[in-house]
């Protein structure tokens, strides 16, 4: 490829602006968004207030007729689920190497993680269970469901922990990738139960820091919206 070739090609790739459709409490969408930032891809943010039924809207659903964030649109092209949006934004734009390798190993091990997490941690719903079903439903979650849900949680990062961080300082390696960016934003729910169901797992904490000290100031751009969102309602969370 010729030295214009190339210039061409970045050009095209940043032409146009990725745009967003969000909420602070959607793991995936912060996910997103966060790699959005720590890659400094050019983006605006739109916020989809589920309180206020934006999710029903029809402008809202010829984006995405399951009524979910995240959505991204880029020119004409529509996007949904995260994974999805997360490695077309990449294939986008110029980043950092070590957020997805080019090494087919360590891209594997990204890629084996976000199919992992499907069955495994997005199946821990601490917000359906301990926010959402209680606010549409007016009935209180039992103290034994939350058990369940905790003790589901337990096992569950159990499990990554031991595959996923075994001999390793982060999922793909030495190096903090998309995969722990996920990760992250799946395990940091479980504030919202109100529980300390973090210091049983230390090296998942000291996971946790590492990921946010490789991921600054952007993690704590994009959490801040969660922290906002439970605080305004009075949600217990555990620090």
């Amino acid at each position: 490829m010729s030295l214009r070739s190339s210039e061409l090609l970045h050009e095209s790739k940043m032409a146009a602006e990725f745009e967003l459709y969000h909420h602070p409490v959607s793991q995936p969408s912060r996910s997103v968004l966060l790699t959005l930032k720590v890659t400094n891809a050019p983006h605006k943010v739109n916020i989809v207030n589920f309180e206020k039924g934006d999710h029903m809207k029809p402008e809202f659903l010829k984006l995405n007729p399951f009524h979910k964030v995240p959505v991204l649109v880029h020119g004409d092209f529509v996007l949904t689920e995260s994974p999805a949006i997360v490695k077309y934004v990449l294939s986008n734009i110029e980043f950092d190497d070590h957020w997805y390798p080019s090494d087919l190993k360590k891209r594997a091990r990204v890629d084996e993680y976000i199919s992992y997490q499907h069955t495994t941690v997005r199946e821990i719903h601490f917000v359906m269970n301990f926010i959402l079903k209680p606010m549409l439903t007016g009935q209180p979650i039992s103290e034994e469901r939350k058990q369940e849900i905790v003790n589901n949680f337990h096992d569950v990062w159990q499990g990554f922990e031991g595959y996923f961080l075994k001999d390793r300082q982060f999922i793909a390696g030495e190096e903090v990738s998309i995969a722990d960016i996920f990760a992250v934003s799946e395990i940091l729910q479980s504030r919202i139960s109100g529980r300390d169901v973090l210091s049983a797992h230390p090296n998942l904490v000291a996971w946790i820091e590492r990921t946010k000290a490789a991921t600054q100031p952007q993690f704590d751009e994009v959490f801040k919206g969660l922290h906002e969102f439970v605080k305004a309602r009075n949600i217990p969370t555990y620090p």
